[in-house]
């Protein structure tokens, strides 16, 4: 794989974060001053969230 420089500050960016984020353009440093710029889109999840919430903090009996 190609070294990647940091769209920001001209740093390259380490090979294991490009391992997880393959497609990212800023070093971790850059990332957490300006915000990530990986995109994801926004799934419905089909209900309120309070409702997911509590889902997620059910337990199974």
């Amino acid at each position: 794989m190609l070294e990647r420089k940091c769209e920001f500050c001209g740093a390259s960016i380490p090979k294991e974060r490009l391992d997880i984020l393959p497609q990212t353009k800023r070093c971790v440093t850059c990332a957490e001053k300006n915000g990530s710029d990986m995109v994801v889109k926004k799934s419905d999840i089909g209900m309120d969230s309070d409702t997911y919430k509590d889902l997620l903090g059910a337990t199974r009996s």
